[in-house]
């Protein structure tokens, strides 16, 4: 195992994969080239005309994110929709696209006073439009005529027959048995009664299969998202210690992520200690750490919209016990086995968790669960082995199908034994390759002896400049 680079140069190397995407001669619209957006409209244009078939037309509507605060610590930072920037690089609020896929037209609608978050107006004109990489960018003033046209105005026509025209939009999820709620719901309910005997159909499952294979601007931008997890994890490798707080190592971890320039956490950190660490989605960060627990840190930056996704399990004390070290190392081992069974266009993540399963189950380590039965180590690997990696933390796609080349996604074996309070989990994101996957955080270390070097040497410095 090669030592990683220092921080400092996880830093570097994240900028250094990041220049040729920043340097480029084409106007960049959330740092990726105009070229790649228009590619993803068009594709996207293609596939739907195949799916709608001969004599029926298509038109794709998407609302982007309104300009209302959001109702968290970014309240009235603006964020675009993820679906909405996928396919514009537009962060302006209150916008909206149309594509005619029959007629190969799109067309972005922009309020006539939007500007960018630099400030710099982006009010509808052909300039605008040769800048953002569209054919048209109209006012959001025409938006309802130019799209009840598209449909085939069935408001003017009359209700006595059935509109030919598909509308794909984004379509909200009922929870439970409630109804949709929310400004998505709302829009997708006026369109509907605005045009009823329009058939409606989901877009999110055909944006979901494009937005799997990324481009190479997708890959530098999560390369800097996942260095500068990197920095989060070595900051906590450099405080952890019992008699702290979960909530103080997130802290550190917060500040690792705005000072490595990310915008935001990508999801909802975890700092799992203890008995918490055999909880898989633990939240609340609010316990003191004690002496001989195992600390279960799974975050992620998310730089320009791109999120990583890395989990490390470190020993508070600075060094695992016989029993966390025999556990801890079947979990790496079990990575490691996985990655190297996985295959392009072979392998599918949904069939993976099963096979580490089995491999678990293979070790001659036992446990007891809490009702004192003793078990295989299969038996506490409680969730998925992995999940696609990008815009969204469990970004969308298909996981009954083979994994392709140019995909990202995360492999995460965990066990959690309740009935001793110890939980492990080791996560990395990975990009598959013809050669299969590559682990894209290997320099963020993981090998058990490092982790204790690691901290031995940051504890060792603060000795020495504590006695100076």
């Amino acid at each position: 195992h090669t030592p990683p680079p220092r921080p400092a140069c996880w830093t570097l190397l994240g900028l250094l994969l990041f220049v040729p995407v920043a340097l480029g001669d084409e106007p960049l619209l959330l740092h990726q080239p105009r070229a790649d957006y228009q590619a993803r409209r068009k594709e996207l244009m293609k596939r739907i005309k195949e799916t709608v078939g001969r004599g029926r037309e298509a038109v794709l509507v998407l609302r982007g994110e309104d300009d209302r605060g959001r109702e968290d610590f970014e309240i009235g930072r603006f964020r675009q929709k993820n679906l909405f920037a996928y396919l514009t690089g537009v962060e302006v609020p209150g916008a909206y696209l149309i594509l005619r896929p029959n007629q190969d037209n799109e067309t972005l609608y922009l309020p006539p006073d939007s500007r960018n978050r630099e400030g710099s107006r982006l009010a509808p004109s052909p300039e605008v439009a040769e800048a953002l990489g569209f054919a048209k960018v109209e006012s959001t003033a025409r938006f309802l005529g130019d799209l009840f046209g598209a449909i085939g105005d069935p408001l003017r026509g009359g209700f006595g027959s059935r509109s030919k025209t598909i509308v794909y939009t984004s379509m909200p999820r009922s929870r439970g048995s409630r109804p949709p709620e929310g400004p998505e719901a709302r829009f997708v309910r006026f369109l509907q009664e605005g045009a009823p005997t329009t058939e409606f159909r989901d877009i999110a499952a055909p944006i979901a299969e494009l937005r799997k294979v990324k481009t190479e601007a997708e890959l530098a931008l999560l390369r800097r998202a996942i260095a500068i997890t990197g920095e989060a994890q070595e900051a906590v490798l450099r405080v952890i210690r019992p008699g702290l707080y979960e909530y103080q190592l997130e802290g550190k971890i917060l500040d690792a992520f705005l000072g490595g320039g990310a915008e935001r956490p990508g999801f909802a950190s975890i700092v799992g200690s203890g008995p918490n660490s055999t909880i898989p989605h633990y939240f609340e960060n609010r316990r003191r750490i004690e002496e001989g627990d195992l600390v279960v840190v799974d975050i992620g930056a998310e730089y320009h919209y791109y999120t990583a996704d890395i989990t490390r399990t470190y020993p508070a004390s600075g060094t695992f016990t016989p029993r966390q070290r025999e556990v801890y190392r079947l979990v790496l081992d079990a990575q490691v086995a996985a990655a190297e069974h996985m295959k392009p266009g072979e392998t599918r993540l949904s069939e993976m968790t099963g096979w580490v399963r089995g491999y678990l189950d293979k070790s001659p380590l036992r446990a007891k669960d809490e009702d004192g039965q003793e078990h295989t180590m299969g038996h506490f690997f409680i969730h998925g082995l992995g999940h696609y990696l990008g815009m969204d933390v469990h970004d969308p796609g298909d996981t009954s199908k083979p994994l392709q080349v140019g995909e990202v996604f995360t492999i995460e074996p965990g066990i959690y034994i309740k009935s001793e309070n110890l939980g492990v989990r080791i996560e990395d994101d990975y990009l598959m390759t013809e050669n299969g996957p590559v682990k894209l955080s290997q320099e963020i270390p993981s090998d058990p002896d490092e982790i204790e070097q690691r901290i031995a040497r940051s504890r060792a410095s603060k000795a020495e400049a504590g006695g100076r």
